[in-house]
């Protein structure tokens, strides 16, 4: 593979909204255009150098006393400049798998599949694009080098698709014409969809706005070509190198006012004044609220696939999985001191009186105000939440029936070992393991989500998928409880079914998600695309296997997942807009994770807190330095904006966090979230605060283990 051709188009936006081009063909090193009074020049700078073509690239602007220009002076509000690389295939090949960090892992490139995909460069978790050849094991990757600084607010209407906005931010991105080719364009443009202004994910194109003397902005990018075993190997290798170039420019992990052994004692602090008991023997965390408003608000919103919060429902339901961990929360509190024990003891008795059906299967939520369990999707009557799907049958996802269970095998244990046996509790483990055990397919799988009788539930399925696809997406959620089964297994060696299960789950995930180098359907919110957690979650299971066994494929096969894994986690500090919470409390994106390949790193979260342990683990285990230095990172970052003694953040106590923070506009013209929003905030981040936290640190501790 090598460069081949190469072109640069400046386009001016017109007032009446209309984009006129001006494309010239070939190499520089200088290009310069006078449109309506303005002058734009492109001075370029190359060197090749070990294999790596680096540029820099400097584009200004200057108002010229004459209106001397093209086109009959016609007036003229921005501009954007687009350089276009093509690359040429080896060994007669025209097919590329694509990767872009957070936003693309799956994407194919020939001449069947020819469409221009393009990412505003503060959207990635790392501004590059790796294309890489199947058959050759040949990699071409575009790096941006230098990072944006500069994001005022848009200029635009409602509705409008091109607009003018003062920013350095890029856009990176790849198609195919007669060859495969990376485009950069100054200032961004998301022009195949765009999550940015709607729902529809209507096309966003920025224009630079010509209403000054004169601006200068200088981008550094490369591009290299290098071979790798496999695609995986491509992106994370290309994504360390661009990590350090980033280090070195100085983008670096934020300083944080206090250490993680306090903040873990300023959640545990917050959320043990959301305790709360109920009738006759009802008790729970209510840790679903507004930040800003305090405990017992509703929380403050976004959308998903299914619903938008806030929702006044959110005040008077437990949850046990996925956004709110109940009986996780409730051993945090009682390892924190005895007086908690009683309370915790009388959370996870309820969950274990309430919440279980005699086949071992699983509600995870409850109503007070109705006074009973609800299914996760199917009861059109159950209170609102962000994930909920009312489809015809009544049922729970395997992720959410799987995490409580856990949590309480983890608190029977604690329990014991402090002199209480809590046979119900064990009885209620041991019973969903059997059920999992009898829902197992032959090929090692489970379903993402059964009804109360334990039949599968499909949903969500495209008319066009294949049914190898559709295959896929029913079996996404597989490896998620093996964790829980090897932990088990470890428990009772005698019961010999949990580690057969958990090994049949592991063969599959092995074979169809890390053969298949695709991590797809970790998130009940939006379900069945490639999103962070089905990566950190294989990386999690398999690694649990490993323990278990020794046996070197699942370490192999974890550590695969963790080198995607890694990539959704930034590498560099995206600019923040003026004015908002993350300018003024000096936010840095660097060790935030993005979500799923929708909005990609355009809203972060803390998610990752929950396996940085597995994280550092492997990369431990495998000599991948990396890993472990991205899991202290991830430790690091994720505390940001959450309030303490020393700062309220504005929010109504200490130990109070946003769930998630806006990198990139969502919806601007649905009044979703501009760049520097904050929302939240559900339980779950408690739990990802104190307890992800205490196990990274613990086995760091221990030496691993």
């Amino acid at each position: 593979m090598e460069t081949g051709k190469r072109d640069l188009t400046i386009s001016f936006l017109t007032e009446e909204g209309d984009v006129e081009f001006h494309t010239f063909p070939g190499e520089g090193p200088d290009w310069h255009l006078e449109m309506s009074g303005y002058r734009i020049d492109i001075r370029e700078k190359t060197e090749k150098k070990d294999g790596i073509l680096r540029f820099c690239t400097t584009i200004s602007g200057e108002r010229m006393e004459t209106a001397a220009g093209t086109a009959g002076n016609r007036p003229v509000t921005g501009v954007a400049v687009s350089m276009r690389f093509a690359m040429k295939g080896s060994s007669g090949s025209r097919s590329f798998r694509a990767g872009v960090p957070s936003a693309v892992y799956s994407g194919i490139v020939d001449q069947t599949h020819r469409e221009y995909h393009s990412f505003m460069e503060d959207r990635l978790t790392g501004p590059m694009v790796t294309l890489f050849d199947e058959e050759s094991k040949e990699a071409a990757t575009f790096r941006k080098l230098d990072s944006a600084r500069l994001a005022e607010q848009e200029i635009r209407r409602r509705g409008d698709s091109r607009f003018l906005h003062r920013t350095d931010v890029v856009s990176l991105g790849y198609g195919y014409d007669e060859e495969p080719y990376f485009i950069m364009r100054f200032p961004y443009e998301e022009k195949e969809k765009s999550p940015a202004l709607d729902a529809d994910q209507t096309p966003a194109e920025a224009y630079y706005p010509l209403d000054e003397q004169r601006f200068s902005y200088t981008l550094e990018y490369e591009i290299s070509i290098r071979r790798y075993r496999t695609f995986t190997d491509a992106v994370y290798e290309e994504y360390k190198t661009l990590s350090e170039e980033k280090e070195f420019r100085g983008d670096s992990v934020v300083s944080l006012p206090f250490g993680r052994e306090e903040e873990m004692e300023i959640r545990r602090k917050s959320v043990e004044k959301t305790y709360r008991e109920f009738g006759e023997s009802g008790a729970g965390y209510f840790f679903h609220f507004d930040p800003k408003k305090g405990y017992g608000s509703a929380p403050s919103g976004f959308g998903s696939s299914f619903n938008t919060i806030p929702h006044e429902t959110y005040t008077h339901i437990l949850e046990y999985g996925f956004t709110g961990r109940q009986i996780d929360i409730a051993l945090t509190m009682a390892r924190s001191g005895s007086e908690f024990t009683e309370q915790a003891e009388k959370v996870i008795d309820f969950f274990v009186n309430h919440c279980i059906l005699k086949n071992g299967w699983v509600y995870s939520l409850y109503d007070l105000e109705q006074k009973r369990p609800f299914a996760s999707f199917g009861d059109d009557t159950a209170p609102k939440l962000h994930y909920m799907s009312y489809g015809s049958e009544e049922g729970n996802y395997l992720r959410t029936m799987t995490e409580p269970i856990f949590d309480l095998l983890r608190a029977y244990r604690w329990y014991k070992i402090h002199g209480r046996v809590k046979t119900q509790w064990i009885g209620a483990v041991k019973k969903y393991a059997d059920f999992l055990l009898k829902k197992q397919n032959e090929d090692g799988s489970w379903y993402r989500a059964y009804t109360k009788d334990g039949s599968p539930v499909f949903m969500n399925e495209k008319d066009s998928s294949s049914d190898e696809e559709k295959d896929r997406g029913r079996k996404a959620s597989t490896v998620i409880p093996v964790p829980f089964l090897c932990a088990l297994a470890a428990d009772y060696p005698e019961d010999k079914g949990y580690r057969e299960a958990a090994e049949r789950a592991g063969s599959y995930t092995l074979t169809h998600e890390c053969r298949q180098e695709l991590y797809q359907g970790g998130t009940m919110d939006n379900p069945n695309i490639v999103d962070k957690e089905a990566a950190q979650y294989v990386m999690a299971g398999l690694y649990s296997l490993y323990e278990l066994t020794g046996e070197n494929r699942y370490i192999e096969g974890a550590k695969a997942a963790a080198k995607q894994f890694v990539t959704w986690n930034y590498i560099w500090n995206a600019p923040v807009r003026k004015g908002t919470i993350l300018q003024q409390k000096g936010f840095r994106t660097k060790g935030m994770g993005a979500i799923n390949s929708v909005w990609c790193g355009g809203v972060v979260d803390i998610y990752s807190l929950f396996h940085i342990r597995e994280l550092y683990l492997v990369g431990k285990e495998t000599g991948e330095t990396f890993m472990k230095v991205m899991a202290e990172w991830i430790s690091t970052a994720t505390h940001q904006i959450l309030s303490w003694p020393g700062d309220d953040m504005g929010f109504a106590d200490s130990g109070m966090q946003p769930e998630g923070f806006g990198i990139c506009p969502q919806g601007l013209d649905e009044g979703m979230i501009k760049k520097g929003d904050i929302w939240g905030t559900l339980g779950w981040i408690y739990s990802a605060g104190i307890g992800g936290v205490e196990r990274y640190l613990t086995c760091r501790s221990t030496g691993g283990r």
